[in-house]
C-alpha cells in the first residue's frame, strides 16, 4: 500500500493514477485508498455481472470506488445506484463515472446497506450486488459473520421481483464456501425463493490459490436468478 521511496527518485505530486480494467477507466489511489486504492481480484466477476446488466435497473451495495457499478453501466444497465459508507470511497466513485462518462446512468449515495436495504421498494431493483468488505477476519467472529452476511442477503432476495438477478461475494478466508452456501440457502428458504445457480466464480488467477496456503483460498462469488 502506498509509496515505497527509493532514493534519488523523487515522489509523484499526486497519490491518484489511472489503470484500464475491462476498457473501463480508473483513478486509483494507492496512497490513501482501501489497501492498493482497488481491487483486482474481482475482474472476471464484473465481467460476469457486465454481462447480464443490459437493459436492469442495478443496485451496487459496498460500491467501493464503483467498479461493479461500471461494469454493470457497460454492459447496458439501464440505471444503476451505487451506495458505500465511506465518503471517500463515494468521491472516488464519482469521479471514476464522470471518467466514463456515466454520469446520466449510475447515481451515487452515501449510505449504510444494513440502514438502507430495510427502507427499500420490492421490485425496485432487478439486479442486486453484494460485494461486502470482509465481514471476519478471524474464527472466532465467524458465526457473527454469518448473521451479517444472511441479512443482506436475505433483504436482497425480498427485494427482488421473481427473474431477477443476485450477485453476491464474501472475500473472508474464514468464511469457508460451505458455510458461505449454507446461509445462502438458508437465506433463500426465509425468502421462500429459488436461487437458480448461474456462475460460482473465485478470484481471478492473477491471486493464483495454493493449496498449500490455505488463505488463498478466500474468495467467493455467486451469481443467482431469483426464481
Amino acid at each position: 500500500k502506498g509509496f515505497f521511496h527509493l532514493p534519488g527518485v523523487p515522489v509523484p505530486k499526486s497519490t491518484k493514477t489511472e489503470i484500464i480494467e475491462n476498457g473501463i477507466h480508473y483513478l486509483v489511489d494507492f496512497e490513501n485508498g482501501q489497501k492498493t486504492g482497488f481491487f483486482l481480484d474481482q475482474k472476471y466477476n464484473r465481467l460476469a455481472v457486465s454481462k447480464l446488466s443490459a437493459g436492469k435497473n442495478v443496485l451496487d451495495c459496498f460500491t467501493h470506488t464503483g467498479s461493479f457499478a461500471l461494469n454493470a453501466a457497460k454492459g447496458g444497465a439501464a440505471h444503476v445506484h451505487a451506495v458505500d459508507i465511506s465518503a471517500e470511497a463515494v468521491s472516488m466513485a464519482e469521479e471514476n463515472i464522470r471518467l466514463n462518462g456515466f454520469e446520466n446512468v449510475i447515481d451515487c449515495e452515501k449510505a449504510n446497506v444494513f440502514d438502507l436495504l430495510p427502507t427499500l421498494q420490492p421490485k425496485q431493483y432487478d439486479f442486486i450486488i453484494l460485494d461486502p468488505p470482509a465481514f471476519t477476519k478471524s474464527r472466532r467472529t465467524v458465526e457473527h459473520a454469518a448473521r451479517g452476511y444472511k441479512e443482506i442477503n436475505l433483504r436482497a432476495m425480498h427485494l427482488l421481483p421473481r427473474g431477477g438477478y443476485l450477485a453476491t461475494c464474501s472475500c473472508s478466508h474464514f468464511m469457508p464456501d460451505a458455510l458461505f452456501c449454507k446461509m445462502l440457502h438458508a437465506a433463500a428458504s426465509d425468502a421462500q425463493v429459488t436461487l437458480r445457480q448461474i456462475e460460482a466464480r473465485q478470484q481471478s488467477p492473477d491471486h493464483p490459490i495454493l493449496w498449500n496456503v490455505p488463505e488463498t483460498e478466500y474468495l467467493k462469488f455467486y451469481l443467482f436468478q431469483v426464481i
